[in-house]
């Protein structure tokens, strides 16, 4: 008899327990935030200096939540320990009911995958297309944002992944207008056609508003202050460079203009079919790579690696179908050298292969120069194949480029810098090179102009001789580009190549001055290889 009730009492404890956690879920049952967006917007109202104040709460879609009360149309909510009024409909009762979509749209242009991750197929998604969603993976949910890392879709009759990062839930959002305050020279159309203008910068251009990323474990210095020296100089002049006053960044060069990777790359071979012809003036191995970053580090240094993008004779001989030919495909030369088409999805794939095996080294950053095509080429363009797969501008298709580098580059929690012609911001528009500074600007971390006084001519911005007038120079320059940053709700960090060449360290100091004075006081001196020579002759004027 006593065995008996010592079995019993047991299962009615768990019996008890079972009936409490039911009643509990009763009490407050599990729902999940649903909304047309990533996160959904939820008022919530609290007294400050005895005034009513109205916080906007944003919620990620997908979100598990406890139901406090329930009514007919809304309910309150606990999220954070806040009660929150919401409507019912933005209530699921399970994960899939709340992430689930129909179709798809995009924002862009954008190449399918056939794997998550996997290289870029040739079949596209065309801005504000309407697209078949097969399935979701709830491992793919960012729970921070809201967004589906993958979607699994369907496109004549085969599933590939598309990036969550271009999609919305309906056609309306894919074709929403975010460009009313973005303004551009419509100085090409008198040299195409009417309306390539508004085509090129605005209608083929993604400028929806995303909030910049801030990487905690990657702390980028609050004011950059950085020299640019040769991979040589970043391994053999260590000692020397970590002793440098007022210098917090090193950024240095990883991929060279003519094609050469500088460290004992992987990714070569999957590109090139000689990949000597890219590494045979390797300097160093990436374990020592990787060794010698960490010493920087060590020190208190941001360490930048700079990876020259569509300048690259290695790739483009190897790769003719992909870079800029004539229409008999004969490679063409422009500035010395021949081209990589920015409009060639192997010339993307290659370069953010190599940034991401950068970002695995150890670099805090990936800076893209040589970001464009080549200048000079409108006068023959009707003689030249710039390959346009697709049809794009050479806007849609840098800034296509620099998405797709930063949706790559995310995961690993590096930010991303382009570099940038100084003439096309004062111009206000591309300057038939593709790099126009809203459309660059609203996708990097950091946009990095290059305005060397060299670079303007004699009477630019009222200035008799700009080489002689630094500071004003710098200071009129940057004031342009204030302007256009400012068209744009989450710009890009504005961080200034200055001229570091042919100048003195007083010339330097005035660059610096003229940058503070405009609240931009992030700098980056340009001296080709970095020498010691070349740094003690202007050291003085960081």
């Amino acid at each position: 008899m006593k065995s008996k009730q010592m079995f019993i009492l047991p299962m009615i404890i768990v019996a008890f327990l079972f009936l409490l956690a039911l009643a509990a879920n009763s009490l407050h049952p599990t729902q999940y935030i649903k909304c047309n967006t990533n996160k959904l917007t939820v008022e919530k109202a609290h007294l400050e200096d005895g005034e009513a104040v109205i916080e906007k709460i944003k919620i990620p879609k997908g979100t598990k939540v406890k139901v406090h009360q329930k009514q007919e149309h809304s309910s309150i909510i606990i999220y954070n320990h806040d009660k929150l009024k919401v409507k019912n409909s933005n209530l699921a009762n399970s994960f899939d009911e709340a992430t689930h979509l129909d179709y798809v749209y995009c924002r862009r242009l954008v190449n399918l995958r056939e794997e998550k991750g996997g290289k870029l197929s040739k079949v596209i998604v065309k801005k504000g297309e309407k697209v078949r969603v097969e399935s979701i993976d709830q491992k793919d949910w960012d729970k921070d944002t809201g967004q589906m890392r993958w979607y699994k879709v369907k496109k004549q009759n085969k599933t590939y992944y598309l990036s969550g990062a271009y999609v919305e839930s309906s056609r309306k959002l894919a074709l929403k207008k975010y460009d009313q305050a973005i303004s551009y020279s419509t100085y090409w159309d008198d040299y195409y056609k009417d309306g390539y203008s508004k085509d090129a910068y605005a209608s083929q251009i993604d400028y929806k508003p995303i909030k910049k990323e801030i990487y905690k474990e990657n702390s980028m210095p609050k004011h950059v202050k950085s020299v640019h020296v040769s991979m040589d100089n970043f391994i053999n002049n260590q000692k020397y460079i970590e002793k440098l006053k007022n210098i917090n960044t090193i950024i240095v060069e990883t991929k060279n203009d003519e094609g050469s990777v500088l460290y004992a790359s992987d990714v070569c071979k999957d590109y090139l079919s000689d990949p000597s012809q890219a590494t045979n003036n390797t300097m160093i191995s990436k374990k020592d790579l990787t060794k010698i970053i960490k010493e920087y580090k060590k020190k208190g240094f941001y360490c930048v690696s700079r990876i020259v993008t569509f300048k690259d004779a290695v790739f483009a001989m190897e790769n003719p179908k992909e870079s800029l030919t004539d229409h008999n495909g004969n490679l063409v030369v422009y500035n010395d050298q021949y081209w990589p088409s920015a409009y060639s999805r192997k010339a993307w794939m290659y370069n953010v292969e190599l940034a991401k095996e950068c970002a695995d080294l150890g670099f805090n950053e990936i800076q893209f120069d040589y970001v464009r095509f080549p200048d000079g080429t409108a006068s023959a363009h009707s003689k030249l194949n710039f390959h346009n797969t697709y049809k794009e501008s050479k806007v849609a298709a840098i800034q296509g480029f620099l998405q797709y580098a930063k949706e790559e580059l995310s995961p690993k929690h590096v930010y991303v810098a382009a570099d940038m012609f100084a003439w096309p911001i004062v111009a206000c528009d591309d300057q038939d090179i593709g790099q126009f500074l809203p459309a660059i600007a609203n996708v990097v971390d950091i946009i990095c102009p290059m305005p060397y006084l060299d670079h303007f001519s004699n009477g630019s911005f009222n200035i008799d001789d700009p080489v002689e007038k630094p500071y004003d120079t710098l200071y009129a320059f940057t004031k342009i580009s204030d302007e256009q940053l400012k068209s744009i709700k989450y710009p890009a960090k504005y961080r200034t190549w200055i001229q570091g060449y042919n100048i003195d360290a007083d010339g330097v100091k005035q660059e610096i001055k003229a940058l503070k004075d405009t609240n931009y006081p992030d700098y980056m001196v340009w001296l080709a290889s970095g020498n010691k020579k070349d740094i003690d002759r202007i050291k003085s004027g960081f």
